[in-house]
């Protein structure tokens, strides 16, 4: 398995010039994506590309470093790394990304909202105290309405802006009196020692890292999980996976796989995780602890992907309605559409599940 890192700085919100480039990708994904599975000759293994982001401990990070993605799905993968949901999505919808894991519920609305095919069909985790709201306690911050005027640090478009207005909302705070400023996860470690910034909203590992680091913990996703629920999603081009069931069944039992792992063996599974993301076995611990995690089995629940045939009551479907209402509120969405139902998909899951017994 093959790991292309994917540089990046400071990501701004979809403006005029994205769109347009993402309609142009999105056009040539029509040409382009179809032959992202094919091999050189008839003979040879399909090629996928997966995208891959940072979010901590979780159990894709077994499915990578025991090269089940490959093992599964019967192909050459390739896995590429973004610092963020926004950055990968001009990848997506020039058909060179084929799958997409660990984004959030914010920047797949953007995508498909942009007329990219989309589809979420494995959940990942929903976040519960792996991404928050830390203060320097330098700034003098003790609460949330002690922000107004403050500089808050966060990727602008993604989970954490979305979370960050449900929190300053519920707490009586006006998100307008807030300084938000747009900034990659690595980049926040320096500004806060640098005390360029006097908080951030963020998710492991750097959540963590600021918070010890002389930070004061204001709030977690887990208060605002019903205003504001946080995923870690797995979605594919829809488009692609109509002509590629195989290899997205194999993407599913990949992921599965890894965490039946993480269940069955959890000791293992936490070294695995913290060697793979550099991290100690006891912070990655600590950060399983604030996700909850989904099993094959889990998909169809509520809080999952839902039934099949009622997918626009699942809470993924939710985030997504919600995550277009908060997106139109701050300008990036002309209008909020509130059916994602075509949007959720579990029958690659149900399929797998039916296949395995």
């Amino acid at each position: 398995m093959r790991f292309t890192s994917i540089p990046t700085t400071q990501r701004r919100r979809l403006n005029l010039a994205t769109i347009t480039l993402l309609v142009l990708s999105l056009l040539l994904a029509a040409c382009g994506g179809a032959n992202a599975s094919s091999g050189s000759n008839a003979g040879s293994k399909p090629t996928v590309v997966i995208g891959y982001m940072d979010d901590g401990a979780e159990p894709e990070l077994i499915a990578i470093a025991q090269k089940l993605f490959e093992k599964d799905m019967h192909a050459n993968v390739q896995i590429k790394y973004f610092d963020s949901g926004p950055a990968s999505l001009g990848a997506i919808a020039s058909g060179s990304l084929q799958f997409m894991t660990g984004i959030g519920n914010p920047p797949v609305v953007s995508a498909i909202t942009k007329g990219i095919p989309l589809q979420a069909i494995w959940v990942q985790e929903l976040y519960n105290q792996d991404e928050g709201l830390v203060a320097n306690k330098s700034a003098g911050i003790s609460s949330i309405k002690d922000l107004k005027g403050k500089s808050v640090a966060l990727v602008l478009g993604s989970t954490s802006e979305y979370a960050l207005n449900a929190t300053l909302n519920k707490a009586g705070v006006d998100p307008k009196s807030v300084h938000k400023l747009n900034m990659a996860p690595p980049a926040m470690r320096t500004a806060w020692l640098n005390h360029s910034i006097d908080a951030a909203y963020v998710w492991d590992p750097v959540l963590d890292a600021l918070h010890q680091n002389n930070g004061t913990l204001l709030g977690t996703d887990l208060d605002v999980k019903q205003e504001a629920p946080v995923y870690n999603l797995s979605v594919v081009n829809s488009s692609w996976a109509k002509d590629n069931a195989a290899l997205v069944k194999g993407f599913i039992q990949a992921q599965s796989e890894a965490v039946t792992y993480y269940q069955q063996h959890s000791e293992d599974a936490l070294k695995i995780m913290a060697k793979q993301d550099s991290i100690s076995v006891d912070v990655a611990r600590t950060e399983m602890t604030g996700f909850q995690v989904f099993s094959a089995q889990d998909q169809s629940s509520a809080d999952g992907l839902g039934q099949s045939n009622a997918t626009a009551q699942s809470l993924v479907a939710k985030s997504f309605v919600a995550s277009a209402a908060f997106m139109k509120s701050i300008g990036t969405l002309a209008s909020a559409p509130t059916d994602f139902s075509q949007n959720v998909n579990p029958g690659y899951v149900n399929d797998y599940l039916k296949a395995s017994k």
